[in-house]
């Protein structure tokens, strides 16, 4: 049972019984920690039987304690008052543990980066736990974080603040699921998740496709076919092999990419996790056959997932002229810019390698290629987020709409559907011009009770 104890006074007992005045009240006397510390002592059990205690300036905020104690019991909302004194660094670093059995090495090196650049700064991170479970901590973070800036003193991108906030949260769940916080405060109404800003996507012109290509030095101009002609990530491009294309039946089947994990490079399955078909071209097929005579594949060994995976050998279209996989860094800075600068394209982020699949996908989307289909050879794992992205560059739906809608308005059969009338002398919005005869909106069941009932028949077109 919790009780409330005072540490400073103690009841007097005699012979082991407790002593009473003549009013019947407690004798008192004075206790070794009288006048030092904390006066008052809340004692409880938790559910698990074990005793806890926690001291107080007051009598009435000890007892306060205990009622909020004692009816988080009651609620099933009980937590450990000890769980929340671990530091959020110290939580941190045990999640980003646990989360290394589902998810690839990569994206755990990414996660401990935007920790370490945009949340270890800020108190936030040398904070216990349980005084980040209120949502002021987290307003006061994302506050300062909407102030950080680039290395080239731009605010940080809105992309960048949703998904560390995301990292945040996701590890204040884990912690409010392991009964260490009582709730996720991200989740409070209170607190306003940064909104990324998602610029619509420009495809290049053919032209900036076509001079990129000449650009490039003979040995990597075979990544724009592969990127535009099949859809494939960097990493995709890097690890594609002769042994994914099956020629007579002109299909490509990605089934890796070349990863960047820490400063090795290792091989893994496409983003998602899980292979694809693509269809290949008579063009591209040519092209990549064509590539071939000239720069023969080469056979690469790499570990497997990460830097100390099981090694794999695979036969790669492209390799450095070491005969090594490519580095996405080195290729970067070295090759692509200097061919962005050559045909006098922007060095910006937007005009990347991936910037091939986006001239992909909107080939395919001009096409009337379906949606469906082209998330399915992008390797999304829902046709959303083909339309998230690539929405706006689907053909003009404006007149396809009129004509759906005339074409459900048009002469049916003469069973009740609908047909088209005369609208005679009916009244009209302002501005809004008189149909010619044959052209109102009429359903074919009144037409054919005002037949029923006109002695004229009215023509019907």
């Amino acid at each position: 049972m919790a009780t409330v104890e005072d540490r400073w006074w103690r009841q007097v007992k005699v012979d082991g019984k407790p002593l009473f005045d003549d009013d019947d009240k407690p004798v008192l006397e004075k206790t070794e920690r009288y006048g030092k510390g904390m006066r008052w002592l809340a004692r409880w059990r938790e559910p698990d039987k074990r005793e806890r205690k926690k001291s107080f300036v007051k009598k009435t905020e000890a007892e306060a304690h205990i009622v909020l104690v004692e009816a988080d019991k009651l609620r099933g909302t009980y937590i450990d008052i000890r769980a929340g004194e671990i530091l959020f660094s110290a939580y941190a670093k045990q999640w980003i543990q646990r989360l290394e059995v589902d998810l690839d090495p990569l994206t755990i090196q990414n996660i401990e980066d935007r920790f370490r650049r945009y949340v270890e700064p800020f108190p936030l991170w040398r904070s216990q736990l349980k005084a980040v479970a209120k949502p002021s901590p987290i307003q006061n973070w994302l506050r300062s974080l909407g102030k950080v800036t680039t290395s080239k003193g731009d605010p940080l991108a809105k992309s960048t603040q949703s998904v560390v906030f995301s990292h945040v949260s996701a590890m204040l769940t884990d912690a409010a699921e392991n009964e260490v916080i009582a709730k996720n405060p991200c989740r409070s109404r209170v607190v306003k998740a940064p909104r990324p800003d998602h610029a619509k996507i420009v495809p290049w012109a053919r032209e900036w496709v076509m001079g990129v290509r000449n650009a490039l030095p003979p040995r990597y101009r075979i990544f724009i076919p592969q990127g535009v002609g099949l859809g494939l990530r960097q990493g995709e491009i890097f690890g594609f092999s002769p042994d994914d294309v099956d020629w007579l039946r002109g299909k490509a089947t990605i089934r890796r990419q070349v990863k960047l994990v820490g400063n090795r490079l290792c091989f893994a399955l496409p983003k998602g996790r899980k292979e694809r078909e693509v269809p290949l071209s008579p063009t591209v097929r040519d092209e990549l056959a064509a590539y071939m005579t000239e720069f023969p594949a080469v056979e690469v060994t790499l570990p497997w997932e990460h830097g100390e995976g099981k090694p794999v050998t695979v036969k790669l279209f492209v390799t450095t002229r070491e005969r090594g996989a490519c580095n996405r860094n080195h290729f970067n800075a070295n090759v692509w810019k200097r061919a962005l600068d050559k045909v006098g394209i922007p060095s910006e982020r937007v005009n990347g390698m991936h910037a091939l699949r986006h001239f992909f996908a909107s080939t395919l989307l001009d096409a009337r290629e379906s949606i469906v289909a082209v998330a399915a050879y992008l390797g999304h794992h829902n046709p959303a987020v083909t339309l998230k992205y690539y929405a706006h560059l689907m053909p003009e739906s404006e007149n396809r709409t009129k004509s759906a809608i005339d074409a459900m308005w048009a002469p049916q059969n003469a069973d009740g559907s609908f047909t088209i009338t005369a609208v005679g002398d009916s009244p009209r919005a302002p501005g809004v011009p008189q149909l010619p005869s044959g052209q109102g909106l009429t359903s074919g069941n009144a037409q054919k009770r005002r037949n029923s009932s006109d002695s004229m028949p009215r023509s019907a077109s």
